[in-house]
């Protein structure tokens, strides 16, 4: 499933995963097609931390769900091709 939408919180932090050094994003996006301002929580594993501007856009693949025990499911994706790296790509 692909996702985009505006990021409106990014925070990146270091977790234990054995000897590698892993980070996970989690994002806050705001839905671009739905006017009553549906908010998607998502997870970005990776080898290094996604800092990404809060305003921005974000396109997403999503991979999994996550399941929480309290609060709402968060996704679990894979951070596709920037529009502004798109865009300039094509120019």
């Amino acid at each position: 499933m692909k996702l985009t939408g505006t990021i409106l919180r990014c925070l990146a932090r270091k977790v234990n995963s054995g000897n590698k050094e892993t980070y996970v994003t989690n994002l806050l996006a705001l839905h671009p097609d739905n006017s009553t301002g549906t908010n998607y929580a998502v997870e970005v594993w990776g080898d290094k931390p996604h800092d990404l501007r809060l305003m921005s856009e974000v396109s997403l693949t999503v991979i999994g769900v996550v399941n929480k025990n309290t609060g709402v499911p968060a996704f679990r994706a894979v951070i596709g091709p920037r529009p502004e790296a798109e865009e300039a790509a094509a120019a």
